[in-house]
């Protein structure tokens, strides 16, 4: 018994490392912040958060092991992911690059302006669940993470799906506390990110790492 806590406190501590580092997913969720407020946030988390429950399912029954032993289903999920995050992160440097010309552009009017930085609920709850659930599913990189990850630790006596299952459940439960305090933080800063300027700011950086992280996965260096 104390092994096997001992082995799932590693799990957890190497967890927490792969869940704080940026990726797509936290970029995605600041930038839907910064359009929609904290229901932005909250409804993009929503998503990511039911794409790890659907992936880490997947991982615990083997169903993955699909996915990674077929080079053809590999790549084709791997191109899926990676033009579906160059998609969004486009989406987010032309919002970025509008956002800058009417900035610039003395007079503009209120209604280009509430175009430009849409307050909260700017962009509808379903698309920033629909944004957080597939930039999570067509990540491929996060059902071999799991299958890479699992067999490290040994659960015993646990059978291996219980231990599977165990360890899915963990992540999912550490990613679930980490999106919880970023909201609250997202929610104490929700005046700033909202700002006209940090907006601006935030769509730049937000377009050009998904923009980056997609291109990285195309070319299979990430």
């Amino acid at each position: 018994m104390a092994c096997m806590l001992e082995q799932l406190a590693a799990f957890a501590a190497t967890s927490l490392v792969v869940i704080v580092v940026p990726g797509p997913d936290m970029m995605l969720t600041l930038r839907n912040a910064a359009r929609s407020g904290r229901a932005g946030a909250l409804w993009t988390a929503a998503g990511i958060m039911t794409g790890l429950a659907i992936l880490g399912t997947a991982a615990a029954l083997g169903i993955t092991a699909l996915l990674t032993a077929s080079p053809t289903l590999f790549q084709i999920a791997r191109v899926a992911g990676g033009v579906y995050l160059v998609h969004l992160g486009v989406q987010a440097l032309r919002a970025y690059v509008r956002a800058r010309r009417e900035h610039r552009t003395p007079g503009v009017s209120a209604a280009a302006a509430a175009i430009a930085h849409p307050k909260p609920g700017g962009i509808a709850r379903s698309a920033c669940f629909r944004q957080g659930l597939l930039s999570n599913l067509l990540n491929p990189k996060v059902a071999a993470f799991y299958l890479s990850l699992f067999p490290q630790f040994d659960l015993s006596p646990l059978a291996p799906l219980a231990q599977h299952i165990a360890l899915a459940a963990t992540f999912w439960l550490l990613c679930l506390v980490w999106y919880a305090a970023l909201i609250t933080v997202i929610t104490r800063l929700a005046p700033r990110l909202q700002s006209p300027a940090f907006a601006r700011r935030t769509e730049g950086l937000a377009g050009t790492a998904m923009t980056g992280l997609g291109a990285l996965v195309l070319t299979g260096s990430a």
